[in-house]
């Protein structure tokens, strides 16, 4: 009996031997699944409902799964953020077609990756009270500038359709407040985004008239888009490609659930406005992919049209490499 009993005691620690080894297997595995490797993400301002997909999928894992610890940071000069991510210092970045087309035209090898909205959702407002009823009557009036060297191209080329001369718009330097310019009267006209500025003088009950530069004789652009250095490209493409496999889904879920993707948006951005925040990720969510076949394609015709127009007005020296510019070889 008591032989018996030793028998049992030495195999239930045989068992428990093979099970804490087992455990240890299991942890060890474990601990290598949780060495990440680390990016870095550069946004182009601060957080907003552009960078939805971004946040979702940081929320919900996924580019832990993908084996990425992925920083998502806003840089202290936006405008170097491109050039940081061109030298590799940050992996990852937001830009915007017409600023990759400026920097590859001055040899910076950054290159698009993807769009994140399909169409361009700006355009020039005014107040309805203006009076303003195309942009014809955009001759004589203030414009809220800020001061980038693309707005009097914009605007003329918009003008240009009505038989207008832009020359005839005073420019009036406001830095980043061209939209509070506008809603106290300060200016005429203001370059707003429809998502953001748009939304928010619906939310204050501020009625505006809108020309959308998207439909107009102005060629279509992406705006913004995902960026990453020539050398990312090349000596980092499976974290490339793992990187926007999580970035895609990221995207697609705030398509389908604008309402979760918001306040995922907003655990991340607990200073923004909430009623903002919601609301211009309602109208954004089906804009992101919009007519495009997935979330993130670019098409070569869209980056050949703005790069000639760039180049007719001077905005670069000469039209560069379209092809070169973007890539959707690391989309799934």
């Amino acid at each position: 009996m008591g032989r018996g009993i030793l028998s049992r005691f030495e195999r239930c620690g045989w068992l428990r031997s093979i099970l804490l080894a087992t455990l240890a297997l299991v942890l060890l595995g474990c601990g290598k699944a949780t060495e990440l490797e680390p990016a870095t993400l550069l946004l182009d301002w601060v957080p907003n409902t552009n960078h939805t997909g971004l946040y979702v999928a940081l929320e919900k894992g996924w580019y832990a799964e993908e084996g990425i610890a992925l920083s998502i940071e806003s840089p202290s000069d936006p405008s170097a953020a491109l050039r940081q991510v061109a030298a590799g210092n940050a992996e990852f970045g937001v830009s915007f077609q017409e600023e990759v087309t400026i920097a590859r035209s001055t040899d910076i090898p950054v290159v698009s990756i993807a769009a994140v909205i399909q169409h361009n959702t700006s355009g020039f407002a005014a107040l309805a009270s203006s009076g303003i009823a195309d942009p014809a009557g955009f001759e004589g009036r203030t414009y809220a500038s800020y001061s980038l060297p693309i707005e009097p191209a914009i605007m003329g080329s918009l003008m240009a359709c009505y038989n207008a001369d832009a020359s005839k718009v005073q420019f009036v330097d406001v830095g980043f407040d061209a939209f509070p310019a506008l809603l106290s009267g300060q200016v005429d006209l203001a370059w707003i985004f429809m998502g953001w500025d748009g939304v928010q003088a619906e939310l204050k009950g501020q009625e505006l008239t809108v020309f959308p530069l998207y439909g107009s004789c102005v060629p279509d652009y992406y705006t913004p888009v995902l960026i990453a250095g020539e050398d990312t490209l090349a000596n980092k493409a499976d974290l490339t490609r793992r990187f926007m496999r999580a970035t895609v889904r990221g995207y697609d879920y705030a398509i389908q659930n604008p309402d979760e993707a918001a306040e995922i948006l907003l655990k991340y951005t607990p200073e923004s406005d909430p009623e903002l925040i919601r609301a211009s990720q309602r109208y954004l969510s089906p804009r992101y992919q919009d007519d495009a076949t997935a979330w993130g394609q670019q098409e070569l015709s869209v980056w050949e049209n703005l790069n000639q127009w760039m180049a007719e007005n001077k905005l670069i020296d000469a039209a560069i490499d379209a092809q070169a510019a973007f890539t959707s070889e690391f989309l799934p």
